[in-house]
């Protein structure tokens, strides 16, 4: 709570003193963020507490020197999954990146900051049609999230590129070793509304502490979007993704990689009403098949079928989501739970 204080006694500070950061044709002071409130209902069998409250803020702050370059610096708050109080909130920072536009086509960026792998992960929170991401963010390990590092982005209209070279220790780690990780994605765009992507990673690090032998691994992801305007005021959003990863191993390894799939449907209804703005009811369902070792699947796929009713309250900014997620699991040794929730998030 006292760094959430501070954080904010900070920030008051500067726009209060905005006179003098923003000057010379810079912008010192933009800022953008989220407020998620949630109240959530645990179906797993003996989960305690059984329901509870959780809370997640998210600042981010937009530094603009010209048109050229800009920066990103954002925090975010969140308690962990079964606790609700102010004392157990953390504030830890995410994105720590400066960017460099070249031109219209070509951005250097160096810093801390998603690496470019995984749709269901790269998306902002604030734009998810569900409280939870899919699970194949749970899958992406050591070639995601986030990392310290530089990417350049290619942007040519009809495709975008991003390669990134990164450290590889992954959130807010410094480096620890002299492997690096490579992640390269490319998104193209044939007709408006419809985006077609492909992403590689690769990984390497020390088998032992010794440091003389290493193991390395690749993973490949790939996603379809599509938005389809049925009339002018209703939309119908799809994305499918497939994922497969590999685990850290020397090359005559006996492994099967850990592969997983998810599919959204979404439709987005504009009622431009006073109160209620737009309805968007939206279905994911997912399955995940872990890696395993030999010839026989061990057969523990885990898999979920989300739904939730977003609603727009007075602002497309007011969001309510109501859902429920349904954990399933191939083992007869682990039983089947829904997870509800009720959640409020708000965009500034």
């Amino acid at each position: 709570m006292r760094n959430i204080m501070i954080l904010t006694l900070i920030m008051a500070t500067i726009a209060m003193a905005s006179g003098e950061f923003s000057t010379g044709g810079a912008e010192l002071l933009k800022f953008k963020g989220y407020l998620i409130n949630t109240f959530n209902i645990y179906g797993e069998e003996d989960a305690d507490p059984d329901n509870g409250f959780s809370v997640i803020a998210t600042i981010e702050w937009l530094p603009r020197l010209n048109e050229w370059v800009d920066a990103k610096i954002a925090f975010k708050s969140q308690p962990t999954k079964y606790t609700g109080s102010y004392e157990d909130l953390s504030l830890t920072t995410e994105d720590i990146a400066i960017n460099m536009h070249f031109s219209d086509v070509v951005t250097f960026s160096m810093g801390h900051f998603k690496r470019p792998f995984c749709y269901n992960y790269t998306r902002s929170s604030s734009s998810m049609y569900f409280r939870d991401r899919a699970m194949l963010t749970g899958m992406i390990g050591d070639f995601g999230k986030r990392d310290i590092g530089a990417n350049v982005e290619l942007d040519f209209g009809i495709a975008d590129i991003d390669l990134a070279y990164t450290n590889g220790a992954g959130d807010n780690e410094p480096e620890d070793d002299s492997h690096k990780s490579f992640t390269a994605r490319a998104v193209v765009e044939p007709v408006e509304g419809i985006q077609i992507a492909g992403a590689f990673g690769s990984h390497s690090e020390n088998a032992d502490s010794t440091g003389e032998t290493s193991v390395s691994a690749t993973a490949m992801d790939f996603y379809t979007v599509v938005n389809h305007s049925l009339s002018e005021s209703t939309e119908l959003f799809f994305v499918g993704e497939y994922m497969t990863i590999g685990e850290p191993m020397e090359d005559d390894s006996d492994w099967t990689d850990t592969n997983g799939y998810a599919v959204t449907l979404m439709a987005d209804f504009d009622l431009d009403g006073n109160m209620l703005q737009a309805v968007r009811p939206a279905i994911r369902y997912e399955n995940i098949n872990p890696g395993y070792s030999g010839d026989d699947d061990p057969e523990n796929d885990e898999g979920a079928i989300d739904f939730c009713l977003n609603m727009d309250l007075y602002s497309s900014k007011n969001t309510v989501q109501i859902g429920m997620r349904n954990h399933t699991f191939q083992s007869d040794d682990e039983d089947s739970h829904t997870d509800m929730y009720f959640g409020w998030r708000m965009k500034f």
